[in-house]
């Protein structure tokens, strides 16, 4: 008798820890109106948290791409302007006239 006593008595302090350890968990969170911890909300909040990052992520990717589109238009719209320059030299055909 004495050993399911004591098996008992360890269970009970065993589940007097646990509890313990899950009022300070629950001290974490934030409280709803009646005091008790708010999961939902906290869930809530961190899913926000994730959707924010992706939506930041996805814009920085977008940007980037744009970026580059207009850096690779640019890069043409030069070239064919220095090939149209030196066509142009080349012929003696020139936009502005020259002094001699």
């Amino acid at each position: 008798m004495t050993q399911t006593g004591s098996h008992g008595d360890h269970i009970e302090d065993r589940l007097n820890e646990i509890l313990m350890e899950l009022k300070k968990l629950n001290k974490a969170f934030p409280m709803t109106e009646d005091g008790s911890a708010d999961i939902d909300g906290h869930r809530q909040y961190h899913e926000s948290m994730i959707k924010a990052a992706r939506a930041q992520e996805e814009f920085w990717k977008e940007l980037r791409i744009d970026i580059a589109k207009k850096g690779v238009w640019g890069l043409l719209i030069v070239l064919v302007g220095l090939v149209l320059t030196g066509i142009a030299a080349k012929f003696g055909v020139y936009a502005l006239p020259v002094k001699q």
